[in-house]
Parts: structure tokens; C-alpha cells; sequence
């Protein structure tokens, strides 16, 4: 109980947090595909994809909204929990891990921060007299930081799992 308080049982079981999350879930796994198909993925492969995508946005937005895990370390587990699952999947089915990696994380960009971040800048430059600056900067280096971290916790989890499973990978017997 002390581990997982009664709040939590109360947001989990919320009829718009099940909703929402079920959207997002359905919407990332058409992104996914969409954006696979971009680079010509083989039909055969974007069913995996979709699943990918739809299970990295799942657990993503689980933890940010129902556990309450900051928007970094939910995207940083997310993407890495699903890096692991390519790690014995690509090789079994006898394709590349990044075919799977790259368009199963585009719904996870962070694409409002960095244009608020672009936004406040603009507004920043073409200063007036009924600009902020403080606020502008503010906005600059919050909404930029965070994309950034975003970021590099996406990069960080893609990166870092493998070189644990393939680090004898290239060592001779």
C-alpha cells in the first residue's frame, strides 16, 4: 500500500485517463507505420512497428500520467524497455534494429517544446516594448531544456541497451 497509495488505484482506474490513454496508444501506432513507410519499410514489417510504436507510447504515457514519472525518465524507460524487445526480436526476424527503433519513437519527439522554444525566441528578437524579456527567456530556456533532455533520453535509450547485450558480440574465442 505504501508502495502504490490509493491515488494511484483511483487515476488508473479513471474512465479519461483510460481513454486517453487508449487514444494516444492507437494514434502513436498509425505514426509509427506512417512514418515507416516513409523509408519503404517492408509491408510484412509494420505490423511489429505498430506495435512497437503503440507500446512505447503506452508505457510513456502510463508512467508520466498514471505513476506520475517525470516526462524524461517515462520517455527514457519507454524507449529502452522497447530497444531491449528489438534486441532479441530484429535478429530473429532477421532485419536491423533501427528499422524498428527509429519509427517506433517519432510520436515521442518533442515537437510543442521546441516550437515554444522557436516561439519565445522569434518573440525575443523582434523585441518591443510589450515583450517580457525575462519571461521570454525564461520560456526559451525551459521549453529548449527540456527538449533537449527529451531528446538525449531518447538517444541514451536506444544506445545504451545494446552495448550491455552485444558487448562480446566482437571478441574472439
Amino acid at each position: 500500500q505504501v508502495l502504490f497509495p490509493l491515488y494511484m488505484h483511483q487515476k488508473l482506474l479513471d474512465y479519461d485517463f483510460l481513454l486517453n490513454l487508449c487514444l494516444q496508444t492507437v494514434c502513436a501506432a498509425f505514426i509509427a507505420v506512417a512514418f515507416a513507410m516513409l523509408f519503404a519499410v517492408p509491408r510484412k514489417l509494420l505490423l511489429y512497428i505498430a506495435i512497437s510504436g503503440a507500446q512505447v507510447r503506452f508505457v510513456r504515457t502510463l508512467l508520466l500520467n498514471g505513476f506520475d514519472v517525470p516526462i524524461v525518465v517515462s520517455t527514457f524507460i519507454a524507449c529502452a524497455v522497447m530497444s531491449i524487445g528489438f534486441i532479441f526480436v530484429a535478429p530473429r526476424i532477421e532485419v536491423p534494429r533501427q528499422v524498428f527503433t527509429v519509427a517506433s519513437i517519432i510520436s515521442l519527439i518533442p515537437g510543442m517544446d521546441a516550437y515554444n522554444c522557436l516561439v519565445s525566441l522569434a518573440t525575443l528578437i523582434h523585441l518591443n516594448e510589450s515583450v517580457n524579456v525575462n519571461h521570454e527567456l525564461l520560456s526559451i530556456f525551459h521549453h529548449g531544456m527540456r527538449a533537449f533532455a527529451i531528446m538525449l533520453s531518447i538517444s541514451l535509450a536506444i544506445a545504451i541497451p545494446p552495448m550491455f547485450f552485444y558487448q562480446n558480440r566482437f571478441k574472439k574465442s
